[in-house]
């Protein structure tokens, strides 16, 4: 595992990794004939790699230098390889916690239309009944306590609690997202922040309760709670005190991966010292942009792009930024 500098910046993810198969069409889905694609790729996918990722090209955005770990569930398998070669490509410290167990990586089919999208899991996405080697769980432990933030995406159990109490022991700050009802509630009780989707909700809420009634409730648990949907204001939560934060509205290409590239620039400006309703605002904005452009070659032209920001005129680079090599459609 990379030795992380002292007083270094470093983000500390914790989620899935899969593979993407994406088919993007620009029109309406017919009952039967022929359609043609506006784009397609093969790519990383999964939240956690998502949001490492993100990251990854944040920095070159940015022009900094802050360390990344991904922790998440890969095993051994045919494609073992090449994720560990494109992790070390990017200088994401890659943490696998199924090591030892022969797996496969789960794949998602995407079909992005102009009626909605759609993903068809092809794979078991959890792999829960699978235990967690002893030596991975520590260095999970170790990778936290040099963190300056973890964030927290994964629906495995053990991991999630590992990372909580972690997190928690160290006085870390903790990050949670969770994007589906498998998501492990008890995490709550250790979360700083929470950024949730509007349509997210705790198992003992009633079927009628809208995302406003899920962002009070959680609220009783997390000083900071933040409930989002699609191109919406965040409406936000901070010690009872709510407000929303606007999201930035661009013609909308791709959303897969805004979300996550969301959580990802939000722990980027905590760790840059935002505070969080600066931080929720800027991370609104860079993954509205993100989604007027396919896959992730946002990454070319977000530093152009956020010029037009007064928000952002401390953070971008005084010089042009590098090159950033992001896939182009």
């Amino acid at each position: 595992m990379n030795k992380h500098a002292p007083n270094k910046k470093h983000l500390v993810v914790i989620g899935a990794t899969n593979i993407d198969d994406v088919l993007y069409i620009n029109d309406h889905l017919p009952p039967d004939g022929k359609i043609d694609s506006q784009y397609s790729a093969k790519t990383l996918g999964g939240g956690g790699m998502n949001t490492a990722i993100s990251l990854h090209f944040l920095n070159s955005v940015f022009d900094t230098d802050f360390d990344i770990t991904l922790c998440t569930k890969i095993g051994v398998n045919s494609e073992t390889d090449s994720i560990t070669n494109e992790m070390q490509r990017m200088n994401i410290c890659l943490i696998d916690a199924f090591s030892t167990h022969k797996t496969t990586i789960p794949h998602n089919t995407v079909l992005a239309h102009k009626g909605g999208r759609s993903i068809i899991r092809r794979d078991d996405f959890n792999h829960a009944s699978l235990p967690i080697p002893m030596e991975s769980e520590q260095k999970i432990r170790e990778s936290i306590k040099s963190a300056t933030t973890v964030l927290l995406q994964t629906r495995h159990a053990r991991i999630a609690q590992i990372a909580a109490e972690a997190a928690h022991k160290n006085d870390i700050p903790l990050v949670v997202d969770f994007s589906s009802p498998e998501g492990h509630e008890s995490v709550l009780d250790y979360a700083d922040y929470a950024l949730l989707p509007a349509d997210f909700r705790l198992k003992d809420m009633a079927a009628n309760d809208d995302a406003k009634a899920l962002l009070y409730k959680v609220g009783e648990k997390v000083p900071y709670t933040v409930v989002s949907d699609a191109n919406e204001a965040s409406m936000r939560l901070h010690n009872q005190n709510y407000t929303e934060i606007p999201s930035h509205k661009v013609e909308t290409l791709d959303s897969l991966g805004a979300g996550d590239l969301r959580d990802a620039a939000f722990c980027y400006f905590l760790m840059r010292d935002n505070e969080p309703d600066t931080a929720l605002r800027k991370a609104n904005i860079i993954a509205s942009i993100s989604c007027a452009y396919y896959s992730r070659s946002w990454a070319h032209d977000m530093a152009s792009r956020l010029k037009d920001f007064p928000e952002f005129d401390q953070d971008l680079p005084q010089k042009p930024a590098p090159h950033i090599n992001a896939p182009a459609p």
